[in-house]
């Protein structure tokens, strides 16, 4: 049993010992597993002393190779992120601050939740050959040399789960996105008689065996003794994106009633229903990721001068894209007085349309854009 926070050093003690020559390369390792952080203070699903993550470790034979996996891979995070979690979210390279101890770069990405502060949803390291170096982990090369491998280490944890939380629950509680719902769908059917009971149940039987064989992830709540608006109260907080309502007068019209978990009920005819339902569906998880990016863009500040910095900051708060010399002092003098860190460097298509030439804080041309806010 190895207690630590992330797993390099176990990685590096073995690779050392498989890889030889250039015909093992690249070397790609996967795993989920329960890691610890002495944390002095912790926050339920962002920061806690144990928890579960997914870490990957590569080798490769040229440092071009590296690279290209650990872009690759903030790519496959950000992709889940924003497919399926509707969290969208700017990637970009941390600053030398910033960067994981032993990382040549560190590239992150980076989420804005309800309350305007940074979530670092993921981040991708490329290694170079540091790590590779301190366990001698050397490999003979196809030109009959020997040469230290070149790595990357890349992971998520549980935090996503407060990301997803946090990015679309509201004070009803849970808002969970279709594509990761438990259940997709809850039909919850309405009586009040036996005779009504027998009739309505067995038609919500036969919606989930159709809505079942369309793939839809459904539960047909039956219980009795419990009221249908106790169930909605119950479905709505565990975040269900679609409740079907069926009672005697939808059956008699050939109708059922769906209600969104965001809100807003319709009549939908029974005949058709699988895939109109998964039209909904389909909608629903574009419409919280577009809400989430409209809530991002509403509470983003570009082009922002020192003062505006500091009041934005000190406000609402939220991204913060301004002009950086690059400097290590102006970035932990503006830590210093707004709490706020640089989050990332952003990639290209995250940019401002207009470059900044000065520094936000000291006025000396600018080197990069930077994205400033507070995190958690």
């Amino acid at each position: 049993l190895v207690i630590r926070p992330t797993s390099e050093t176990i990685i590096y003690a073995m690779f050392s010992k498989w890889i030889q020559s250039w015909r093992d390369l690249p070397v790609l390792m996967n795993q989920w597993c329960n890691v610890v952080r002495w944390e002095l203070r912790t926050r339920l699903f962002l920061r806690t002393t144990e928890f579960l993550w997914q870490e990957g470790h590569t080798a490769h034979a040229t440092e071009a190779e590296a690279e290209e996996e650990a872009r690759r891979m903030l790519g496959v995070y950000r992709t889940f992120m924003e497919e399926f979690i509707a969290m969208p979210v700017i990637t970009g390279l941390k600053s030398d601050s910033e960067r994981f101890a032993g990382a040549v770069r560190t590239y992150a990405a980076e989420a804005l939740m309800q309350d305007n502060k940074s979530l670092q949803a993921g981040t991708s390291h490329n290694l170079g050959q540091n790590f590779a170096k301190a366990f001698d982990t050397t490999f003979q090369t196809e030109a009959g040399g020997v040469d230290y491998v070149w790595s990357t280490s890349w992971g998520v944890s549980t935090r996503l789960i407060g990301g997803l939380i946090m990015t679309h629950g509201d004070d009803s509680g849970l808002v969970c996105p279709p594509r990761l719902a438990r259940y997709q769908v809850v039909i919850v059917p309405i009586y009040r008689t036996d005779e009504q009971r027998a009739a309505v149940v067995e038609a919500a039987e036969r919606i989930r065996g159709e809505l079942h064989a369309a793939g839809i992830r459904v539960h047909l709540d039956s219980r009795d003794g419990m009221k249908p608006g106790a169930k909605y109260y119950e479905w709505e907080a565990r975040g269900t994106p679609l409740r079907i309502e069926l009672g005697p007068r939808d059956l008699e019209a050939g109708t059922v009633v769906v209600a969104k978990r965001t809100g807003g009920k319709e009549p939908v005819p029974m005949e058709g229903l699988a895939a109109a339902i998964a039209d909904r569906l389909d909608a629903l998880q574009q419409e919280l990721f577009e809400a989430a990016l409209e809530r991002r863009e509403a509470n983003s500040l570009r082009g922002a001068t020192r003062e505006q910095l500091r009041e934005f900051i000190a406000g609402d708060g939220g991204f913060v894209y301004a002009g950086w010399c690059g400097g290590a002092q102006c970035e932990a003098d503006i830590k210093a007085d707004t709490k706020a860190t640089i989050r990332v460097l952003p990639d290209e298509e995250f940019r401002s349309a207009e470059a900044p030439t000065t520094c936000v804080w000291c006025g000396k041309p600018s080197v990069t854009e930077a994205v400033w806010a507070k995190a958690y």
